[in-house]
């Protein structure tokens, strides 16, 4: 009884620190686009529209807006180009933001999204597993095992390629498995088998 209410507190301890770091982030950015917004909402005559909030809506709005530009701006080859370089280096400076990205897209659903970290079926021998690939050449690949229940990266693994096979899967089949203690992945090694 003891170690499940430590093990509910370290959870929750787990899920509030990405949450408050979020919430510092925006509450930060909201600051800012509060600030740039002020002047022009004064010169204009709509700072208070809609009462004391007024700023803060045409902030929110400001983000939105800047948010929907940027992804328009993914489409361009040389812009995502950059912002792959981007994320490589802020990923190498915070590893750990690799995996609440692929949090935040399991619970977005967005099984097209790319990521650094490819969620796998691993086989070999008589064997399969779960894994992430996070790198790879012509001769080594480097797995993160993972912790199920859960999609957590649990241990880390350096292995020839040519000792190995995997199958790419979906984030949002990896995480309904692990959540159910793997059933349903059986579903998957008939299709493996055949490549």
């Amino acid at each position: 009884m003891h170690s499940s209410i430590k093990k509910i507190f370290v959870r929750g301890i787990a899920l509030a620190l990405p949450l408050l770091v979020i919430a510092y982030i925006l509450k930060r950015a909201l600051g800012i686009f509060e600030k740039l917004i002020q002047p022009i909402a004064l010169k204009f005559g709509i700072d208070k529209i809609f009462g004391e909030i007024t700023i803060t809506l045409l902030a929110v709005l400001a983000i939105v807006i800047l948010t929907f530009i940027l992804g328009l701006l993914m489409y361009l080859p040389f812009v995502a180009r950059s912002k792959n370089d981007l994320e490589d280096w802020i990923l190498k400076l915070f590893p750990s933001l690799n995996h609440l990205k692929l949090m935040a897209e399991e619970k977005l659903h967005l099984e097209s999204a790319t990521s650094n970290w490819k969620p796998i079926l691993v086989h070999k021998d008589e064997e399969y597993w779960p894994a992430y690939l996070i790198e790879e050449n012509e001769e080594w690949v480097t797995l993160a095992l993972m912790k199920i229940p859960s999609t957590d990266p649990l241990g880390m693994m350096i292995i020839r390629k040519r000792a190995i096979q995997y199958s790419p899967i979906p984030m949002e089949k990896m995480h309904h498995y692990n959540k159910a203690f793997g059933k349903g992945y059986l579903t998957l090694i008939p299709s493996i088998s055949k490549n």
